[in-house]
This record gives structure tokens, C-alpha cells and sequence, in this order.
């Protein structure tokens, strides 16, 4: 809504244009302006009228806008400098410090043209309505349980920082501004709410760009940056009402608290209810989404009414209302139109307050007073936050990283500003003074951080890092990555299928990866163990696949007493996607990746893309994954498991491992052996043969695998190592009834093709390796015509529409690890060697595959 104190001048102007006269024509005046005219076709300058003229101004701040993000990307600064600085540019205070000969003409068409006072009321209007709905999609965003779920440490952090930041901004200002004590007194207040903000979405930004998000670092300072925001609002509601007369000021606090019970517990149970009534998949009307939109506009109006701001009516609805009202796709839609397109021209409405020229600044004594304002605005949080870290044995340089992140500033710091202008709190020298450390304070928290955070190592040693590595009695960790519901059903049934016991139960962490929306925070979400109390099986409704996610694995959980499940969801881009899975998996212990296939079978039994981006991203993670790493193509065991189970038949599952060679073929048979144990499961294993060398070195250079260089495999050493775990695999599993172990020569890929196929309708999934930097005879030709690198050789067979089964396939790839863990290895596996390939000796394996079709 227009300011009538913008600017310091509540005067408006009007831009009527000229009357002609005309004989016999009579002419009624109004005084409001028409913004439709015939153009260029009349003698009048259609550039007057205030719709082109809008236009003009939205095309100057988007060009600025767009070219400083371009500028502040490489620098790896948020998005909030960029936009932040490009409202400065097009304010006057950068015209005072350009040449004379490029200040005068600009001078002369922004300020006296384009962005003259009375031409700026529609640019403002259109600016505060982006804000509230940019305000309503924060709170939407945010998620208010996450502040039961934070640690001590995060909780001191960003409550002190905050508190003790007010004061002594309020401080400062109060007193090192004597003249401004009578006029201008409630301008600590202001100062003191600008100082104690974090911007939660600024230090989201830089975690991101910095690769810190998922870390413990990370998970710290984002949650010391969501408890000092939400603080930092109450201060600055508080500090608005402050501002109104004595009696006005309760009530206008006593509205706010009455209207936030009144949305939360009256608004919010007729909205879920709403949401109840919705048949479950069923998506929301046109209609809601409408309802939806009206209604910030709506709280904005009431909380106007009230004496607060219509920010805090649109933010608090935002809280209340569940994200999948608008729908995903909607809401990135009209999310990008309103923080693209409208909240720039926010941006420019507060720099076009600001002068920072000799009228406002006019003595060196006042740039000092900034110089003071933004060295003593990094104390209070530093100190603090210092503090915080010592009692709680924080290193003292992630200490100081986290009170330089505090400092970071974001869109909050601008409006209290803001409101202490408009509140008639802050003059013009107040407000300008303050302007710079906003940006500087934010600016320079991404080098600083770059410099002080250094992690010590990039993923620690570990002893579990591959299946091959685990005692048998240990837990298997696994980490789960879904995408979409429809991998669900696979990654459950094959959890079902590895068979959790007493004796090694599965720890199971099912990671939803959801693509970052622009502006909004990257963060990652634990929602707690799954158990019977999570309440899905009462009154809610199932409508976000979330929820969704969390009731299959609450399910398998119960149906399972040796399974622990723990859903999480990351939120980030695509281009990092892969670096918080293997950070994730690291800090979880995880020793196996479980990644669905970027590809889905359609009714037509064909492979279609479900997204591109996908692919990159599995491939991202099979090059830094530390530790095993399986990708699951789907089709239709997640459902075929499911059936036998509820049908409770003698039916087996049969699973079948393809043994080749190597170390991704032995990984896969680790994680295949688990399946033994399973009674509802029938394992067979046929390992290909040829009577000379099974595994030759891979001298092909690979580009799409930067890793094979690294791996150097001896081909005897990997011979010897395959004899030793097959003997002690079929020694162990001898006695197993639900167990067939079989061998079948080969000389070539053909031959090897041609058992696959006659096998190919006799299993419900195949389990293979990748066999990245193995080549074999028994393999000759395939990689040639793989389409798909990452299931390697095997696995592109199996999923190829030549192939005469459409079976799931599970690849495995092992942990890749260092070259002095390859020599390790291979130094124990030779002195095995030559005992391990005589008692193999005297092992016959069974040369026929007729007993194991249907």
C-alpha cells in the first residue's frame, strides 16, 4: 500500500494530462489518472501516464537485478547481496559517487524521470504486495517443530546473539546520537532489531555454497539462524508497537498474541479439516488455491487493522497452513513470480530512501560513526557465540565461523528498517547509517567463512565402509535415496529380502531428496524413528509424499522387529544433491547406498526417463560415495514382494546373483548372502567360468570414471581373491536348503548371454556387480554396446529391451577407497591364494542348469 511518508514527503502529485478543448464538447475532470490512451498516436507522452511508466521501472530493476546475481555468483555471495545492492544502485546514492559526466544524465533520467517521487507510489504498492506474499511463502516454508528438535548448543547461540546484540545496538545508537534523544528516541529500538536478525536464508545460502549444509557445522548454524529469527520477529513486533502511545501499545500487543491464537487454533483446525475432507491422491481445487491467496491478503488486512504490520498477518498464515495445499508445482510457479519478478522492486523502494551523499553525510565524522557501527555490529554475536562455543567444547575456529555466519543479514534487517522509517522512529541520517552494514556485515561473511571453516578431513576412516568389511553379527547401516513414491515399494521389499536378525539388524535411514527451490532454504529434516505413535494409522490424512513416505516405512518397521527406520527429507539443488547424500551417509556410518534407477518400466514394459537430472546425480554418487553404493532398477518387485507375502503361500522370492568376478561381484554377493537366512527367499548363484584367467585389467580410459585410473587391479591377485570367497561362501552356506550354487563355462560374452536368457524368466531380481575397472572374456563385446555405464556391462544387459525378461536388477558397486586399501587387500588375499585354490580343488559345483527353471 502506498507510504505517505515516503520519501520524508506525504505530498502526492498529479499526472493529469493535457485537455485539448474541442468545439461542442463538454469535459468532466476526475482526479484520478486514466493509464489507457492511444499511444504514440496523440500528441500526448505516453511515458507519463503511470503503467508504462511502471513498466520502464520493473524493466531496470530486473536488468540490475539479474546482472549483479550474475556478478555475485562467481564470488559465491547470496542472493540477498545482489538484490539488496542492486536496490542501492538504483536509489541516489550511487549517483553521488559516479564521474560528473555520468551523475548528471542519470540523475536526470532516474531520479527526475523514471523513479521522480510521484511516480514511484505504484512501484511501491506492487513492492509491498510481492513482500506479503514473499512473507507468506517464508512462513510456509518454515517448519516451527524444528525448533523442539534443536540442541542446547544452537538454543544458546541464537537466543544470546540475538538478546545481547538488541542491547547494544539499542545502545549505540541511543547514545552516540545525543541530538536524536528528544525527536528520535525509538530509534534504538530499530537499530538494536537490525543488529540482533540473522537472515535464515542467507546462512542456508552460504551452507550451500560452501558444501556445509548437512554437516554438524551446518545443521548448528542453521539452527542457531531459525532460533534467532524467530526471536528476532518478537523483538521486532514488540519494538512496532512501542512506537504507538502508551495504551495503544498493549493493545496493539495484545492483538497480535490474540490473533495468533485465533489462526492457530481456530483458522488452522478448519483448514486441516478441509484437507481432510479431500479424498486421499486427490489434488486441490482451483477454487482452494484462490481461497488460499485471497486469505493472506485478507490476514495482512486484519493484522493492518490491528496496529501491526501486514507482514506478520501473511507470515503467521503461512505458518499455519500445510505446504501441500498449493501443490508442489504451483507453488514453484507462483513462488518464482513473486521473488523473481515483484521482490526487487521491494529492494528498490529502500534504496531509493537512502542518501548517502554530502546532504545526509556531510561530515567525515558521520562515515566514521558507519566505520564504528559496522566493526561493533560483529561484536555482540561473535562474543556470544564464542562464549556458547567454549562452554560447550566447540573449536574455536568453527566458533568464529558460526558468529560470523549470525552476522549475516537478510531480507528481515531491511524491513525493520524500514518500519522505524515509516514509524517516524528513524530520520534520514539514521536510516542511511545503517544501510551499509547491512550489506557489508553480509558481504563479507562468505570469505570469511571460506577462510576460518576448513574441515579437518573429508570422510573419516571407517572399517565399514563395504559389505565385504562387516562381521557378520554387525549392523547393517543402509542408506536409502528416493526420489519419488513409486521407488518405494522396490527399496522396501529388497530391504525385506536382506533379512534383518537379532544377531544383525538393519539400521535403515530412507532419505527423500526434493529439489531446492529457488529462495528457498536448503536444509535437511530428521522426522524421528517410526513407531506405532506417529498417529498415521488414526485420523490423518496421507496426502504429501512424505507422509506417505513415512507410513511405508513405518509399516516395514512393525512388520519387522529387527528393522530401525529413520526417515529424513534434504531439501537442496540438484548440483549439490550428491554431495549431502555422501556427507549424510558418512556422518550416519551408513556401509551401503541405495540409489533407484533414473529410468521407470512403463505398462508397455519400456524404460522412460523419470528425470534427467537424476542420472547425474547417481553417477555424482558412485564417484564420491563413501561407501558401497547399489542401484536398484525396479520392475515390479516392490509389488510381486508384497503379493507373495500377503498371500502367505510356500511361494518363494528366488533371487539370483550373476557371479563374474572382481570386487564388485564379490560385494554383491555379500549383500546376496544376507538373503539366505530369509526363509521366504531362494537364493541362486551362478558363477561363469572359463578354465583360464576370469578378470583381466581394464586399460580402457574411461572418462565418465575418473576412479578407474586410481584402482589398479592385478589380475592373478583378483583370480586368488574370488577363489578364497566363493570357498568360504560355499563352505559356510553348505548346508543351506534354500541355497543353489552353480557353475557354467563360458568363452565369450555371446556364450554368456546365452545362459542369461535361458534363465531370464526363471527369477524375480537379479543381483550383479558393476565390475567398474574389470574387463573379462566373459564379458567380451558387452560395454560396446552399453547404454547405461552405470549398471555396468551385466546389468545394461539385463535391462535392455533385447533382453526376454523384464526382472529387477540390484547393482553393486564397492567401496572404492584408497590405492593403499586395494594393496592391503591384495597382500592378504595372496597368501591365502595358493591354499584356498587347492581346497577349491577338490569342490565340485553342479554343471547343470535345468534344476532351477520353473
Amino acid at each position: 500500500m502506498p507510504n505517505k511518508n515516503f520519501l520524508g514527503n506525504p505530498t502526492t502529485f498529479s499526472l493529469d494530462g493535457v485537455i485539448h478543448d474541442r468545439p461542442g464538447q463538454s469535459h468532466t475532470c476526475y482526479l484520478t489518472n486514466a493509464t489507457l490512451d492511444h499511444g504514440m498516436w496523440t500528441d500526448i507522452n505516453p511515458l507519463s501516464r503511470k503503467l508504462p511508466m511502471f513498466v520502464i521501472q520493473l524493466i531496470i530493476v530486473m536488468t540490475i537485478t539479474r546482472l549483479l546475481l550474475l556478478l555475485a555468483k562467481p564470488l559465491r555471495q547470496p542472493p540477498f547481496v545482489a538484490e539488496y545492492l542492486a536496490g542501492l544502485a538504483i536509489g541516489p546514492s550511487l549517483l553521488y559517487i559516479l564521474p560528473g559526466f555520468l551523475a548528471g544524465p542519470l540523475r536526470k533520467f532516474i531520479l527526475n524521470t523514471v523513479f521522480a517521487v510521484p511516480r514511484v507510489m505504484m512501484m511501491e504498492t506492487v513492492a509491498n504486495l510481492g513482500l506479503n506474499y514473499h512473507l507468506f511463502f517464508l512462513g510456509l516454508e518454515m517448519d516451527l517443530t524444528a525448533l523442539t528438535r534443536v540442541g542446547n548448543k544452537a538454543l544458546s547461540i541464537g537466543v544470546s546473539g540475538s538478546l545481547f546484540s538488541f542491547v547494544v545496538g539499542a545502545a549505540f545508537y541511543y547514545f552516540g546520537f545525543n541530538r536524536y534523544k528528544e525527536n528520535f528516541a525509538l530509534g534504538c529500538l530499530f537499530w538494536g532489531s537490525v543488529l540482533s536478525v540473522t537472515g535464515l536464508q542467507t546462512v542456508g545460502d552460504l551452507l550451500v555454497k560452501y558444501k556445509l549444509l548437512h554437516s554438524e557445522f551446518g545443521r548448528v548454524s542453521l539452527s542457531s539462524a531459525l532460533v534467532n529469527g524467530v526471536v528476532s520477529w518478537i523483538l521486532l513486533l514488540i519494538c512496532a508497537s512501542m512506537t504507538s502511545s502508551g495504551q495503544m501499545f498493549f493493545l496493539s500487543l495484545w492483538m497480535g498474541l490474540v490473533l495468533a491464537g485465533f489462526f492457530f487454533y481456530a483458522v488452522r483446525p478448519a483448514i486441516l479439516w478441509a484437507i481432510r475432507q479431500t479424498q486421499e491422491g486427490e489434488e486441490f481445487s482451483e477454487s482452494t488455491v484462490c481461497v488460499t491467496l485471497t486469505m493472506v491478503l485478507f490476514c495482512g488486512l486484519l493484522t493492518d487493522i490491528c496496529g501491526l504490520s501486514s507482514l506478520y498477518g501473511a507470515f503467521v498464515f503461512g505458518l499455519i497452513i500445510p505446504k501441500e495445499v498449493l501443490g508442489q508445482r504451483f507453488l514453484m510457479v507462483l513462488q518464482g513470480f513473486v521473488s523473481d519478478l515483484l521482490l526487487p522492486l521491494y529492494y528498490a523502494s529502500v534504496g531509493m530512501r537512502a542518501h548517502l551523499d554530502s546532504s545526509v553525510l556531510p561530515k567525515s565524522g558521520d562515515w566514521l560513526v558507519v566505520l564504528q557501527v559496522i566493526f561493533l555490529a560483529f561484536l555482540p554475536k561473535l562474543t556470544t557465540t564464542l562464549a556458547v562455543s567454549y562452554v560447550y567444547k566447540i573449536p574455536f575456529r568453527e566458533g568464529i565461523a558460526i558468529g560470523v555466519l549470525m552476522n549475516a543479514k537478510g531480507l528481515v534487517a531491511p524491513i525493520a528498517l524500514t518500519w522505524g522509517r515509516d514509524h517516524l522512529a528513524l530520520d534520514e541520517h539514521g536510516y542511511a547509517m545503517m544501510i551499509l552494514p547491512i550489506a557489508i556485515m553480509t558481504m563479507v561473511a562468505s570469505p570469511i567463512l571460506g577462510y576460518l571453516y576448513k574441515p579437518k578431513r573429508h570422510f573419516s576412516p571407517s572399517k565399514h565402509r563395504a559389505l565385504q568389511k562387516l562381521k557378520p553379527d554387525a549392523e547393517l547401516r543402509i542408506l536409502a535415496c528416493i526420489h519419488e513414491l513409486q521407488s518405494v515399494p522396490g527399496i522396501t521389499a529388497l530391504i525385506e529380502v536382506a533379512n534383518a536378525t537379532r544377531r544383525s539388524p538393519i539400521c535403515l535411514f530412507a532419505l527423500q531428496l526434493i529439489r531446492l527451490a529457488k529462495h528457498t532454504t536448503a536444509l535437511l529434516i530428521e522426522h524421528g524413528p517410526c513407531g506405532g505413535t506417529s498417529g498415521y494409522q488414526n485420523n490423518r490424512r496421507i496426502d504429501g509424499q512424505t507422509d506417505q513416505m513415512i507410513a511405508a516405512f513405518e509399516i516395514l518397521e512393525q512388520e519387522n522387529n529387527f528393522i530401525s527406520a529413520q526417515p529424513l527429507t534434504a531439501m537442496s539443488d540438484y548440483a549439490t544433491m550428491h554431495e549431502d547424500v555422501c556427507t549424510i551417509g558418512e556422518e550416519k556410518r551408513v556401509s551401503l547406498i541405495v540409489l533407484p534407477f533414473h529410468k521407470r518400466q512403463t505398462v508397455h514394459n519400456r524404460m522412460e526417463d523419470v528425470n534427467p537430472a537424476h542420472k547425474e546425480i547417481n553417477e555424482n554418487i558412485l564417484t564420491n560415495a563413501p561407501c558401497s553404493v547399489g542401484i536398484l532398477v525396479d520392475r515390479g518387485f516392490g509389488l510381486y514382494s508384497k503379493r507373495e507375502s500377503e498371500a502367505e503361500t510356500d511361494t518363494l522370492i528366488r533371487v539370483c546373483m550373476l557371479y563374474i568376478g572382481g570386487r564388485d561381484d564379490r560385494e554383491a554377493l555379500t549383500f546376496a548372502s544376507r538373503t539366505i537366512a530369509n526363509p521366504k527367499v531362494l537364493l541362486t548363484v551362478i558363477r561363469f567360468t572359463r578354465g583360464g584367467k576370469n578378470v583381466e585389467e581394464n586399460g580402457k580410459n574411461n572418462n565418465n570414471n575418473n576412479q578407474v585410473n586410481a584402482v589398479k587391479l592385478d589380475i592373478e591377485t583378483e583370480q586368488q581373491q574370488d577363489e578364497e570367497f566363493i570357498h568360504e561362501f560355499r563352505q559356510r552356506n553348505m548346508d543351506r536348503e534354500n541355497l543353489r550354487y552353480l557353475e557354467k563355462e563360458s568363452q565369450n560374452g555371446a556364450e554368456t548371454v546365452t545362459i542369461m536368457k535361458s534363465v531370464a524368466e526363471s527369477f524375480d531380481v537379479f543381483i550383479v556387480g558393476r565390475g567398474l575397472g574389470m574387463t573379462s572374456p566373459l564379458t567380451a563385446g558387452l560395454e560396446d554396446w552399453s547404454e547405461y555405464p552405470e549398471l555396468g556391462a551385466i546389468g545394461d544387459l539385463l535391462i535392455s529391451s533385447d533382453f526376454p525378461s523384464t526382472t529387477s536388477v540390484f547393482v553393486v558397486q564397492q567401496y572404492l577407497g584408497t590405492t593403499s586399501d586395494h594393496k592391503k587387500d591384495d597382500q592378504d588375499a595372496s597368501v591365502k591364494g595358493n591354499t584356498v585354490v587347492a581346497n577349491n580343488n577338490n569342490v565340485k559345483a553342479d554343471k547343470e542348469l535345468d534344476e532351477i527353471n520353473p
